[in-house]
């Protein structure tokens, strides 16, 4: 999953955002904005309808898709209320309107950073496609599915409004980073006052510790993205008691936990998902170490917990499922990929791990076929299979001379 690479994806985002900002005053008021957070989403519940219609959430799905496909920031900027998440950040920080000019021009760069970086993940391999349109609460969303170039994967939730008679996006939410962006852009905002001591000296006690402790965070995001997970953990030792249990920081310290002692780790992992259930920045984040650590609980509890998130997502069923079979439930695997229908995913990869669970349960005919698909929809070059050691079994059946022959039956 590459889960830390991704980690880079807000961060180059976010940046410019702060910048034209910078160097004007800004204050802080007494009452943070408590961080948005995404519903349950509603199933078999009639009698909650929004406004906008699952049609018309598709239809949105599919020009925001076009507008990251063809890197088109303009057509971006039509589709989402940028102007409601830019005041998201800024909400709470009483600044003068200088600052917000000068925060809302950085912001628009930054609009254009957000295109271009989905838009460059998603190709060579990569895709960016919709996964549901659905409803939380009384709110119509649609959820996206990211997977990048290098094996990366991530999900964005766009909540939806109509506004001026058009559905727009009102709200932003990127799996990865378990928040909205508008508070991902909040936290850094709040680093910038911070450096500012002039304004810093002009704030409250109580508003000025929070300050500090927002400082705090990002300066743990910047040593997990930078790999110096010692420093984040000792950042993390330093936050008062009541910071350590809040979001973020509990999820810095998971990844910063992944490659030292593997209970200590659980543990990390055990402690935020009792305190937040169900979240999938989680899950994505732990999704490699279940397959690497061979723990196949914790690769359901991910699984579980993604698939929550996301309403359900085929690609990942077929992902797990691969993995499944690597540990030896092969009966496992097959059931669950039973559920989906490969060849309607369109991905190289759903094949891929398909491949993997029919190689584990001797089906040598749906080993040709997702070898086939591989070959001839996706370009796949193939050497002698009867040398590797995972395709024996499959070169002893009579499907292998078909594959020899250029036969494509079973397809």
């Amino acid at each position: 999953m590459r889960d830390r690479d991704r980690s880079k994806f807000i961060t180059v985002v976010l940046l410019l955002a702060v910048i034209a900002g910078c160097n004007k005053p800004a204050t802080q008021s007494s009452t943070a904005p408590q961080p948005r957070t995404l519903e349950e989403i509603t199933t078999d519940d009639g009698s909650v309808v929004s406004d906008i219609s699952s049609e018309e959430a598709d239809q949105f799905a599919a020009q925001w898709q076009q507008a990251v496909e063809q890197n088109d920031s303009a057509a971006a900027t039509e589709l989402i209320d940028w102007t409601s998440i830019f005041d998201r950040a800024l909400e709470g920080f009483d600044v003068d309107p200088r600052f917000r000019s000068g925060f809302h021009q950085g912001a628009s760069q930054a609009v254009k950073n957000l295109v271009g970086v989905i838009h460059q993940s998603s190709r060579n391999g990569g895709s960016y496609r919709l996964v549901h349109s659905v409803q939380r609460g009384k709110t119509q969303h649609v959820v996206m599915r990211l997977l990048t170039d290098d094996g990366g994967t991530n999900y964005h939730d766009f909540q939806l409004a109509r506004k001026n008679g058009k559905v727009v996006g009102e709200h932003f939410f990127i799996a990865m980073t378990g928040e909205s962006f508008g508070d991902s852009l909040r936290t850094n905002v709040a680093a910038v006052i911070q450096s500012q001591n002039s304004v810093l000296s002009r704030l409250s006690g109580t508003a000025k510790a929070e300050m500090e402790n927002l400082s705090k965070q990002q300066e743990m995001s910047t040593a997990v993205q930078q790999g110096d997970y010692q420093r984040a953990l000792q950042i993390y030792e330093e936050l008062p008691a009541k910071i350590q249990q809040m979001k973020l920081p509990m999820l810095f310290r998971v990844m910063s936990l992944a490659e030292g002692d593997y209970d200590v780790y659980v543990d990390a992992i055990n402690a935020y998902s009792e305190r937040f259930p169900n979240d999938a920045c989680l899950g994505l984040i732990t999704l490699d170490a279940a397959g690497i650590k061979e723990d196949e609980a914790l690769l359901l509890k991910s699984y579980d917990s993604i698939q929550k998130w996301t309403g359900g997502d085929p690609y990942l069923t077929t992902l797990v499922a691969g993995v499944r079979a690597t540990f030896g439930a092969t009966d496992e695997a097959q059931k669950m990929l039973e559920t989906v229908d490969v060849d309607a995913l369109g991905l190289a990869g759903a094949h891929d791990f398909a491949l993997t669970v029919s190689l584990a349960s001797d089906d040598h005919e749906s080993t040709l076929h997702h070898l086939a698909a591989l070959r001839d929809q996706y370009g796949y070059e193939f050497s002698d299979l009867a040398a590797v050691e995972d395709f024996k079994r499959f070169a002893a059946s009579p499907a292998y001379q078909q594959w020899l022959e250029g036969n494509t039956a079973g397809q």
